[in-house]
């Protein structure tokens, strides 16, 4: 298979991003895939705040943290053809995920190996397209 080519068909893609449990109870939705990038999008909840009041409220970090991590693993299994454990996530906020706004993250491959991946993976709010956390992490690939 060359760089050009999805190892995985966009409905295989598309089955392992948005129908685990986890996934599904979240909302994320596949967007874009090409070889070795993603978009998944997470819409709002009132859920995911980590403040009891709305208004001042923030999205929790873990579930932007969430984002990161699937949104790199899904880049990498553009190229390996299947989701792969997690070895390592380095998680940097830049400014907080606002109530009532639907967050979109993109990951992309920097290495795929035999044995490990390493891609980086930012998380935008949908509507203004301001970065909100931005992640490197290593997943293991064989």
């Amino acid at each position: 298979m060359s760089a050009t080519e999805m190892a995985l068909d966009e409905t295989e893609l598309r089955r392992i991003v948005e129908t685990p449990p986890l996934h599904r109870w979240l909302g994320i939705a596949l967007t874009e895939a090409r070889p070795g990038e993603v978009v998944i999008e997470l819409p709002y909840r009132e859920e995911l705040l980590a403040t009891p009041e709305p208004e001042n409220g923030y999205v929790h970090g873990g579930i932007v943290a969430t984002l990161l991590d699937l949104a790199g693993d899904f880049a990498l299994a553009t190229l390996v053809g299947r989701g792969i454990p997690t070895i390592d996530l380095r998680v940097d906020y830049l400014r907080p995920a606002l109530p009532g706004r639907a967050l979109r993250a993109t990951g992309t491959v920097v290495r795929c190996g035999r044995r490990l991946g390493v891609a980086d993976a930012v998380v935008v709010d949908a509507e203004d397209g301001r970065q909100l956390a931005v992640a490197r992490g290593a997943w293991a690939t064989g």
